[in-house]
């Protein structure tokens, strides 16, 4: 599936977030016209606000995240560089291991952890340069999984000739696909598959409505 193939280069919750963002973004227009928020002229125009909207947000994201990913590298690299004492270094690590399995452990193992970081060899220039290439794969993958979600909005837009029925056909498209991203996602975290499908698409839903009516 898409989404496994994604997230094996973006990790699973950074593919089920841009492929969240990909959904809402699109289906703010598709809502938004639904309850008379908008006004459009086309079916076209609006497909082509939805693209133009999941291709640049896309786009600005993998920006950011690779230029992040790099940053982050070279202050990790300088820290461990610095000449400090293990202990000093292990002392500032302990706020780096947040959303890490580290970050699980009490406090004693995430300092034991620190503490094993900051004496062991890094790696030489040449498996940097190779982490930042990985992290340029994964800034393009978390752009693809933005705007793949378009292949599921607008194909059902272009299906049909009344315009009611074909936004109807795109939202209920979108909570199917929804709820078969939120199904793999619970596989990969380990809770039921059902209920994180039901739960996806309900975060999705309510997020997408609200924005709808708050100016999104």
């Amino acid at each position: 599936m898409i989404f496994g193939r994604i997230a094996r280069h973006t990790g699973s919750s950074l593919a089920l977030q841009e492929m969240l963002y990909g959904f809402i973004m699109a289906l703010l227009f598709i809502t938004a016209v639904r309850f008379d928020v908008l006004k459009f002229s086309t079916v076209e125009d609006l497909i082509i606000l939805m693209v133009g909207m999941d291709f640049t947000w896309g786009a600005i994201d993998a920006v950011l995240f690779y230029m992040i990913d790099v940053m982050d590298q070279h202050r990790m690299e300088k820290i461990l560089t610095s000449g400090k004492s293990p202990e000093a270094i292990a002392e500032i690590l302990q706020y780096e291991f947040g959303g890490s399995p580290a970050g699980l452990l009490r406090q004693e193992g995430i300092r034991r952890v620190g503490l094993q970081v900051a004496v062991e060899p890094l790696k030489d220039q040449k498996g940097l340069k190779e982490d930042r290439r990985q992290m340029w794969v994964s800034s393009v993958y978390c752009f693809l999984a933005t705007v793949v979600t378009l292949l599921v909005v607008v194909p059902p837009l272009l299906l049909f000739d009344e315009a009611y029925d074909a936004l109807f056909a795109s939202s209920v498209c979108s909570a199917v696909a929804l709820f078969v991203i939120g199904y793999q996602y619970s596989g990969y975290v380990g809770i039921n598959k059902v209920l994180g499908g039901i739960f996806i698409t309900s975060v999705a839903w309510v997020i997408t409505l609200v924005a709808t009516f708050t100016g999104g």
